[in-house]
């Protein structure tokens, strides 16, 4: 099976939202090795770092309900970015550089890292889902995207939740026999303090923290796998 030709598809040129991405040269910077465990963590760091990128995209995605903005984030990555599987290097795009090579195409970890991105930027609650599948290598995690709960208080899936998986054609989840969650909420900081006298103005460091794991079972699906075949051997 050719996974590329089978999740190709013909998108759209997208020239309008270019000026809504800041340019970079993609440049390659090697992360290290690991298993799947171990890309879902880099994911995470890489939604951390890069999620300003889809600030002003973000504005322009968001729906005025929950399924709404989902749909339409679905339907942004399906569209405009191409699929294509990744080798034996994994390649973890920022969503500027996603977008900047969508012709050429990223795979099931890019469209997640891209989704999570666009969903912290709007303050919505949601999890990087790793699968294992049954029809396709049953003993790995072989397929990744994002999962938003319905019940945005409290996160609890088991009241429901939407899916954003830009390598499928309907956007649905594929069977799986095990799953495991991450949570990818951003961390937040309240600013604000007198100056003391006689002490001059300093300029606060940026502070980064990586949300904690949840404990809810991860599931992957085939895009992710596929490319993580490698990724998730080695380490859409």
């Amino acid at each position: 099976m050719d996974i590329d030709n089978l999740l190709q598809r013909n998108i759209l040129g997208g020239q309008e939202y270019e000026p809504l991405f800041p340019r970079v040269s993609c440049d390659k910077t090697k992360l290290g090795n690991g298993n799947t465990f171990d890309t879902v963590r880099m994911i995470k760091q890489m939604v951390v770092k890069y999620n300003y990128q889809t600030k002003e995209v973000a504005k322009v995605l968001q729906q005025s309900s929950l399924k709404e903005t989902c749909d339409k984030i679905y339907w942004f990555l399906y569209n405009l970015i191409q699929y294509k599987a990744d080798g034996i290097e994994q390649n973890l795009r920022s969503p500027a550089c996603a977008f900047k090579q969508r012709v050429s195409g990223v795979d099931c970890k890019t469209y997640s890292i891209f989704a999570s991105c666009l969903l912290a930027n709007m303050g919505i609650r949601h999890y990087i889902r790793q699968i294992k599948q049954p029809s396709f290598r049953p003993d790995l995690y072989t397929h990744v995207y994002v999962i938003v709960p319905l019940n945005q208080e409290t996160g609890d899936i088991k009241d429901g939740y939407f899916i954003i998986d830009g390598t499928t054609s309907n956007n649905r989840e594929p069977i799986y026999t095990m799953a495991h969650d991450t949570d990818v909420n951003l961390p937040h900081y309240g600013l604000n303090a007198p100056i003391a006298k006689g002490k001059r103005k300093t300029i606060a460091t940026k502070t980064t923290t990586v949300a904690k794991e949840s404990n809810k079972p991860v599931l992957l699906g085939i895009g992710a796998f596929l490319t993580g075949l490698f990724l998730f051997g080695k380490s859409n």
